[in-house]
């Protein structure tokens, strides 16, 4: 009985402890962070001071003679990728992208860059981390920002939805989720690049126009949530209805691909009501749902479509496009997505490769000339024409240009 009554007086002791313990524990452990946004972060992979140095200045060196950005290189930094939440169609669903981070403590502008036309899963940002352009972009962040690599919808976490080609309210929708996401992730102690509100926007091609639409919905809607610097955009489709004029009305157009990505996009999520067949012949309008299907490169694509104008588009859209209620949905469509011109008042610059066949350069002069009719001021808003380049190579050299810029901004 004796030993009984012990045993009891070490259970109860012994409960009691436990209870005592796991009370302590729940009240010593920190609130876990409820994200509205960030889902999950994965590190990809580092990058030591030292390789962004060299990468930055090798590249600087072959297109413009100096090593001033590779200078400015000096922290180690992280590339990670994130999944979060954003909507699309009303629907909330997941995107991605990459995020590189510095690793010296401290807060950091972010720098955010849109990437230009792709078709392919396996070449988005996420996907394809150590692709040449992106880990130029990537070594950026040693010198002192934070850079975001928005994947788009379509790409990375959403790849099982088609991509919304040159869709303004999908696109900037998802880009600013990434930027909250971020914010979001700056949050956690594990991370010591912590971002502010400053934000410097880049992008090239498709990425030039997303990033003109990101600028107006931050001027117009956003400008208490970021502190908008600088914003760089390069070789965009600024006016859909400008381009589609210019390409229908040509005999060749060496990227058939664009056009109909856009059409292909346009009618599969319901902008427009027409048959991808009122404005693409056979055989090829039968193809082209199956050529955008994450698993072709635009070069691909492109080799199934005809560069002939009159071979691949329905004679009815080539002359009646502007005129025919047949195609007044698209119109509008074209329209309701362009950028229009407003009085910015964030420091822009607008870039072109002299030798551009896929967007000409015409493009971004008429939209330099819009800005100045609504009342920019040349001290606000710029245009730069890169000679010697095409499309393709525009890029690097805009990207230099860009960043020094940045760079000079941000001191």
């Amino acid at each position: 009985m004796k030993n009984f009554r012990i045993y009891r007086i070490y259970l109860l002791m012994f409960i009691f402890s436990g209870l005592l313990l796991n009370s302590c524990d729940k009240n010593d452990e920190p609130d876990k962070i409820q994200n509205e946004y960030l889902i999950k972060n994965e590190l990809k992979f580092a990058v030591t001071a030292q390789e962004s140095q060299i990468r930055l200045s090798t590249v600087e060196l072959i297109y413009a003679g100096t090593s001033v950005i590779g200078s400015k290189a000096t922290d180690d930094l992280e590339v990670h990728k994130i999944v979060y939440k954003t909507k699309f169609k009303n629907t909330n669903i997941q995107a991605s992208g990459l995020v590189c981070l510095p690793k010296v403590p401290g807060d950091y502008p972010i720098l955010c860059f849109q990437n230009g036309t792709n078709t392919e899963h396996n070449k988005a940002p996420s996907e394809n981390p150590k692709n040449d352009l992106f880990l130029i972009l990537e070594s950026v962040a040693s010198t002192g920002f934070i850079v975001v690599i928005p994947d788009y919808i379509g790409f990375g976490a959403s790849s099982q939805l088609a991509h919304p080609y040159l869709h303004a309210e999908s696109t900037t929708q998802s880009i600013l989720d990434m930027l909250r996401a971020v914010n979001e992730l700056g949050k956690d102690e594990k991370i010591v690049a912590k971002p502010t509100k400053e934000l410097y926007i880049f992008g090239y091609s498709q990425g030039g126009w997303a990033t003109m639409k990101l600028q107006e919905a931050i001027e117009k809607n956003y400008a208490s949530e970021f502190d908008l610097k600088a914003s760089s955009c390069a070789a965009g489709p600024y006016s859909l209805e400008f381009m589609n004029e210019q390409i229908i009305a040509k005999t060749e157009y060496p990227m058939p691909y664009f056009l109909t990505y856009l059409l292909n996009c346009y009618t599969s999520i319901g902008l427009v009501t027409n048959l991808l067949s009122d404005f693409i012949q056979a055989p090829y309008a039968a193809k082209i749902p199956g050529l955008f299907d994450g698993k072709h490169s635009g070069g691909a694509i492109n080799s199934e479509l005809s560069t002939n104008m009159a071979t691949l588009l329905t004679p009815e859209y080539r002359t009646g496009y502007a005129t025919n209620a047949k195609f007044a949905a698209l119109k509008s469509a074209f329209v309701a997505n362009s950028v229009s011109a407003w009085k910015i008042s964030t420091p822009t610059k607008l870039f072109h490769a002299g030798n551009d066949e896929y967007i000409p350069v015409n493009v971004s002069q008429k939209m330099l000339a819009d800005f100045m009719t609504a009342g920019v001021p040349s001290n606000k808003l710029d245009l730069t024409i890169i000679p010697g380049y095409d499309h393709p190579l525009g890029v690097v050299p805009v990207g230099l240009q860009t960043i020094k810029w940045f760079l000079e901004l941000k001191k």
